[in-house]
């Protein structure tokens, strides 16, 4: 009897009563703890804009732990593994294990409550599972909207939804199915045996000063003048391209969507034609080391090289590269 009343004290702490109405933010709150559970899911991301793509993903969880195979998982085309201290990402056909380290994001509830009215809608099912439903709508117009999905009992997130501030969705996450306590191998959150670990060729030093990141890069850091309002600075950090030219990345949050600015040297330090890697000698390739796409602006302002990422427009992308004076 006393495990009885135990079990059901313990079930009672992570889910509501039937006859009690939680808020969004209670909601939230349970979402940002929901660490002490383990299943394995079938999740499919679908991106809209600029055209349409998607990738499925098997999503192996145990206790904060994760691995997430992308492809067959008897000849995966990608697997990340986080093992709560970094994250991995397995090379089977080189047998080699990259690590990363973790830049930790956690929800900032007074600048989340300052930019958007968050409701609680008709609850719904996805993955034949009942589900608070979170509207997020920004307080200031031009923002983003943000719909999620989250478990009743577990308070996992089963479906998430990125939408225009005309609500045309941007790119979508969803459950197709889970198990709920399945027997997760704990190998599973492991480098195999025999593998080699290194590290990534360079590795992002995060959560500094802009005094520390200048000192760090070897150049003046400069500010955008413009974000999208609600939007404030939450973290500096500093990363390399493949030639070791130093990369500045400014993270701006409005505390559910960020932006990111990074500000490098326009022109690579790297003074060689060819540059050595592990493999031997390639050839030195451009610096635009990321997509050009409608979610990525690019331009040189003065003697930086500016890229914005994130999901405001062109336009306002490309204004808050030009405020970089």
């Amino acid at each position: 009897m006393r495990f009885l009343v135990l079990i059901s004290l313990v079930l009672k702490s992570f889910a509501f009563a039937e006859d009690e109405q939680p808020s969004a933010f209670d909601v939230l709150r349970k979402m940002a703890k929901a660490r002490a559970i383990s299943y394995i899911a079938t999740a499919e991301t679908i991106r809209l804009k600029p055209q349409t793509s998607s990738a499925t993903a098997t999503i192996y969880f145990k206790a904060g732990r994760r691995r997430v195979v992308y492809g067959d998982r008897f000849a995966p085309a990608l697997v990340l593994l986080d093992d709560g201290k970094s994250v991995y990402r397995l090379l089977p056909r080189w047998r080699v294990a990259v690590r990363m380290p973790i830049v930790s994001q956690k929800l900032n509830f007074d600048l989340l409550r300052k930019n958007y009215e968050l409701r609680l809608l008709p609850s719904e099912q996805v993955a034949g599972r009942d589900c608070y439903v979170l509207a997020a709508q920004p307080k200031h117009r031009s923002n983003p909207m943000r719909k999620v999905w989250v478990d009743k009992i577990h308070f996992v997130v089963l479906k998430d939804e990125l939408l225009d501030p005309d609500g045309t969705p941007i790119r979508i996450f969803v459950v197709r199915s889970i198990n709920f306590n399945a027997n997760v191998d704990e190998s599973l959150f492991s480098v195999p045996s025999g593998w080699q670990v290194t590290n990534a060729p360079y590795r992002p030093v995060a959560d500094l000063s802009l005094d520390e990141a200048e000192k760090i890069a070897g150049f003046k850091i400069r500010l955008p003048q413009f974000v999208p309002e609600g939007y404030q600075l939450s973290s500096v950090g500093v990363t390399y391209c493949q030639h070791g030219t130093p990369i500045v990345h400014l993270q701006y949050s409005d505390g559910l969507n960020t932006i990111s600015v990074f500000e490098k040297p326009a022109q690579c330090r790297s003074l060689f034609g060819r540059f050595r890697f592990r493999w031997g000698w390639r050839r030195q390739q451009s610096c635009d080391w990321l997509p050009q796409d409608d979610f990525v602006h690019s331009q040189i302002v003065n003697d930086l090289r500016v890229i914005v990422i994130g999901h405001p427009s062109q336009s306002v992308m490309q204004r808050i590269a030009e405020s970089v004076q």
